[in-house]
């Protein structure tokens, strides 16, 4: 395995902060109930207590100043969100029962005819009205997608909303971590050595080599060559892309992953002398929405249950050109406007942690541009959570892409033996 930075985790990694000395993660991941392959790899890998489950999906959500929840019960299928979107206040009773009429549309759509149109046009065309879209399908919809409603195919976000809300109560349940993210990935690596896995950190891949429309070696940025027939690529699009010899560049289909554009993410991480907060996890509908993490009770060794928190904005282009300063700002003020005891307890740490490449943004007509596990050139394969896996941009997506990479692998290995 060849990493480029000193250490495990990717684009998912925690580092220690300066000044405050707490350790902080490059953003603030969760999990779905569905995240099935992401617990099933941590599993065989016998990397335990990173992460747990809520008995029932349950997300405290502010507006105004007055606070409803998204919530679900154990019944079948999609029926657990029902009694949960008749009790959703911050919309009025005809706007939940529209909601509601949505929801087959969700059940068996599809992606493919979806991908071409915008998920804010689809809804508009179920009868979704603006408050509706804003305050239910944007809130959760740029939470999982990382793009707001007109930005993002309609096709993925349908296809994820299958996947992960509507297919079941423990499907739909929210996966918090209770240790930073660097941590199961140090932890992780570490059971891969023992295996065997050699792993060379602070090492990078310049170019790949490719003869005859088959991968023959790696040319590493310290100019030595590693030769080899199979490579599995886990760099992000743009990256992958370089790699390539430039003949290769313009060649379908890797010129169609170059349309794929990042969507930022905003992380804030603030410290209170004091407690602020008794959610374990809530969103707010300030900063285009923003979900709100009680990191302290998550990481409870840290002692600072509701005092240390972890503000996260996807889809955050707008704000980019803020200073850090007004950017604490803003979100210390969205803080005090959901948790009444933040207006007066004193700030004593913030940090602004910006992702300006967090994920791939899931426009429309975007399906059949990322790129499936086998390649055109022979012994390449590609991963990550931008590659084709009907998922949308998730640790799940990048487990799932890696596994399939590995099991193509395996068959081509075997084939050539027998």
């Amino acid at each position: 395995m060849i990493e480029r930075t000193p250490y495990p985790g990717g684009r998912a990694f925690s580092f220690v902060d300066r000044k405050s000395g707490l350790d902080l993660d490059n953003g603030q991941h969760v999990l779905l109930g569905c995240c099935d392959e992401y617990v099933g790899l941590l599993d065989r890998l016998d990397v335990r207590g990173g992460f747990r489950f809520q008995p029932l999906l349950d997300i405290p959500i502010y507006h105004g100043g007055k606070l409803q929840h998204v919530s679900s019960r154990r019944l079948s299928g999609p029926l657990h969100l029902l009694p949960g979107l008749l009790r959703y206040g911050h919309l009025p009773f005809r706007e939940r029962i529209r909601a509601m009429r949505a929801a087959p549309g969700f059940l068996h759509p599809d992606a493919m005819a979806l991908d071409a149109q915008s998920f804010g046009d689809w809804l508009r065309q179920m009868g979704q009205s603006e408050d509706t879209i804003g305050l239910l399908w944007d809130l959760v919809g740029t939470a999982v997608l990382n793009g707001h409603v007109d930005e993002i195919s309609a096709g993925l976000a349908a296809e994820s909303f299958r996947i992960g809300v509507v297919a079941g109560w423990k499907r739909a349940r929210l996966g918090l971590f209770t240790r930073p993210l660097g941590d199961l990935a140090a932890e992780a690596i570490a059971r891969l050595q023992a295996r065997g896995v050699r792993v060379h950190y602070s090492s990078s891949v310049a170019r790949l080599d490719v003869r005859d429309g088959r991968i023959v070696g790696l040319r590493l940025r310290d100019g030595s060559n590693v030769p080899t027939s199979r490579v599995i690529s886990t760099v992000p699009q743009d990256a992958f892309i370089n790699l390539l010899p430039e003949d290769w560049r313009l060649r379908e289909p890797f010129s169609a992953v170059q349309g794929l554009r990042w969507s930022p993410i905003l992380n804030v991480f603030l410290e209170y002398e004091e407690p602020v907060t008794d959610h374990e996890v809530f969103a707010s509908t300030e900063m285009g929405g923003m979900f709100v993490f009680n990191r302290g009770r998550l990481l409870p060794e840290s002692r600072r249950d509701g005092r240390w928190l972890s503000v996260s904005v996807s889809a955050a282009g707008a704000f980019r050109s803020l200073d850090h300063a007004e950017i604490v700002t803003r979100v210390t003020r969205a803080i005090a406007g959901a948790c009444p005891r933040a207006r007066s307890a004193k700030l004593r740490h913030a940090s602004v942690v910006w992702q300006p490449h967090a994920t791939f943004l899931a426009a429309p007509n975007t399906w059949t541009s990322r790129l499936d596990a086998k390649t055109p050139i022979a012994g390449l394969y590609a991963a990550g959570d931008w590659t084709n896996t009907g998922w949308p941009a998730s640790l799940e997506g990048a487990v799932r892409s890696g596994r399939t990479a590995a099991q193509l692998v395996e068959i081509a290995e075997t084939a050539e033996r027998n």
